[in-house]
């Protein structure tokens, strides 16, 4: 069935989107909003009912507007639904509220928990703070809420949950699976011991390929939407996969490093070394869609640029010269890591900023890119490097990243978001419609005393992290 419209729906850790492409890749609908985060059952969740609603009326409207044949659901990792699909339970059929991954009472069973995880060299998933690790949320409520736990027929993937709600086929995929789980072994390209070890095998859908075809939207759903009963559902992905996804049509050799940006900044390395990967520095090992590891590093780059934007008073949108960035230079103002609490590199650190910016946008700019650079560094990224998602939006920080990296060409996508195209990628994976995505290179500003300022920055922020 060939791809007519596409309908996407990128469900991040900050927005909601929702997206219609044509077989060419251009945007016929689209329309965002904030995701809700509430207080359920005793810990932070997603509103999923909230979710549901919006996307239902949003696809009613998309289908007046766009003819739709496929919908792929694209979602941020570490979340999933632990439900039941043979009890009337609810509408969803969820045993317990999906998580919020930032809520901190997770930590509660650590010791138990930390003691039952697998080593980093079999898993390549780092300890992570609050409920970053998915099976460390899964272990929390298997011993707080034991019966309902006891009770789920499956634990979905969070796109997965989605797309069964959509169509009523349980799958899992392995790009969700390979994304700081605890669950999966990247290198053995099955599940980690510790699913085994505490007997979750059978709670888990069969594995599907991110571009199969699950099933037909549901009837309630074609009903409540406008959708056609023939409209498919195909499995779905994690989404910064879904922008490497694109991709993967290169020889290996030719593969770019790939910088995912929005609320995580994903950098991902397709030739990197795994015994490079420093699980200290928030360093992974991803798993792409066809179930091969991506040597990885990340930080929070979207929410760590809106906080250091927030303390300068000084909205995220907008532009910037380059005479605020050579100012912020020469006076030698800085933001010193870590402003996404523990995650990233410099994790452990305070954050701080030094002197009075004249432009924040810059300063954040310019921040973001010396996180950037440090991270390809990191992971000995060599050849092209393609950055993709919110900031490939903002020229002064792609052309800031291209003047720290000489030995690197340095493009950003241009067109529709990644995750969208992404997805376009995975539903035309059989065709013969792939192309490359669109991109614009990168030129050097020319800039005086970067260098300097560059090794100060590396400098201090090292010391810091020694120091904790």
């Amino acid at each position: 069935m060939a791809v007519v419209g596409l309908l996407v729906v990128d469900i991040g850790k900050t927005n909601l989107k929702l997206s219609v492409l044509d077989d060419t890749g251009a945007t016929r609908f689209s329309r965002s909003i904030a995701n809700r985060v509430i207080w359920g059952d005793g810990y932070s969740c997603f509103d999923v009912d909230a979710t549901w609603s919006w996307m239902l009326s949003t696809m009613k409207e998309a289908a007046r507007a766009s003819v739709v044949s496929h919908v792929c659901v694209a979602t941020h990792g570490a979340a999933a639904a632990v439900v039941n699909t043979t009890a009337e339970l609810s509408e969803d059929r969820l045993c317990l509220p999906v998580m919020d991954y930032e809520w901190d009472g997770v930590r509660e069973f650590d010791r138990a928990f930390d003691a039952l995880r697998p080593d980093f060299q079999e898993s390549y998933s780092p300890g992570l703070p609050t409920g970053l690790n998915l099976a460390r949320q899964l272990y929390w409520q298997s011993r707080r809420f034991p019966k309902a736990f006891a009770a789920a027929t499956h634990i979905l993937p969070y796109a997965q949950f989605w797309s069964w709600r959509l169509c009523g086929v349980a799958a899992t995929e392995v790009s969700a699976l390979g994304s700081h789980t605890d669950l999966w072994s990247p290198t053995g390209n099955t599940w980690s011991s510790l699913v085994e070890r505490l007997g979750w095998r059978d709670k888990f859908a069969p594995i599907q390929p991110a571009s199969a075809v699950l099933g037909n939207v549901l009837p309630a759903v074609a009903e409540a939407t406008g959708l056609a009963p023939d409209c498919v559902v195909l499995t779905g992905v994690h989404d910064s996969n879904a922008s490497y996804a694109r991709f993967l049509g290169l020889p290996t050799d030719e593969l770019p490093t790939v910088i995912s940006t929005g609320t995580w900044t994903v950098l991902m390395h397709p030739r990197g070394d795994l015994t490079r990967l420093d699980e200290q520095r928030d360093m992974l090992a991803n798993v792409d869609v066809t179930g091969v590891p991506i040597a990885c590093a990340r930080f929070m780059g979207g929410r760590e640029f809106s906080e250091i934007c927030t303390r300068t008073g000084c909205e995220t949108g907008g532009e910037c010269s380059v005479g605020d960035v050579q100012d912020i230079v020469t006076e030698g103002h800085f933001a010193w890591p870590s402003f996404g609490g523990e995650s990233g590199p410099f994790g452990r650190q305070r954050p701080r900023i030094t002197g009075a910016v004249e432009s924040g946008l810059a300063l954040a700019s310019l921040y973001a890119a010396l996180m950037i650079d440090f991270e390809l560094d990191l992971l000995a990224a060599d050849g092209a490097v393609v950055i993709d998602g919110s900031f490939a939006n903002n020229e002064m920080l792609c052309r800031l990243v291209a003047t720290l990296r000489p030995g690197n060409s340095v493009a950003r996508l241009t067109g529709s978001d990644g995750v969208a195209q992404g997805c376009l990628r995975i539903a035309q994976w059989d065709s013969d419609q792939y192309s490359l995505p669109g991109s614009s290179d990168c030129k050097p500003l020319k800039l005086v005393g970067l260098d300097e300022y560059r090794a100060v920055w590396r400098y201090s922020s090292e010391e810091d992290n020694r120091g904790k």
